[in-house]
């Protein structure tokens, strides 16, 4: 049957559509998001991973709802591209003398 008039959603509705496209936005940008947690885990262990995972979500998703009216499902992998940034640059590098401490 064909609804004649406007789509009513309760409110419980309207909270299992938000969880599905959080849990959905969340669940698109784990490539990105994941790089960053495991740059957070080489930086400072286990806490700073989850402070760096949390961010890097945060950042992918918002970039990916900014430029969802304008690329469609272009705007998801064009979402990881800020977060896999930040974790290219913020990725501790070897260097030999990285752990050299000099003393006074």
């Amino acid at each position: 049957m064909i609804p004649l008039g406007p789509i009513e959603f309760s409110p419980a509705d309207v909270a299992l559509i938000l969880a599905v496209l959080a849990f959905g936005a969340v669940a698109l940008a784990l490539p990105a998001t994941l790089t960053l947690g495991w740059v957070g885990y080489r930086r400072g262990g286990r806490w700073r991973a989850v402070w760096y995972w949390f961010c890097g979500t945060g950042l992918s998703v918002g970039t990916t709802f900014a430029t969802a009216t304008h690329l469609s499902w272009w705007a998801v992998p064009l979402g990881w591209l800020p977060t896999v940034l930040v974790a290219w640059l913020l990725n501790p590098r070897r260097t030999p003398k990285a752990s050299y401490c000099r003393n006074p």
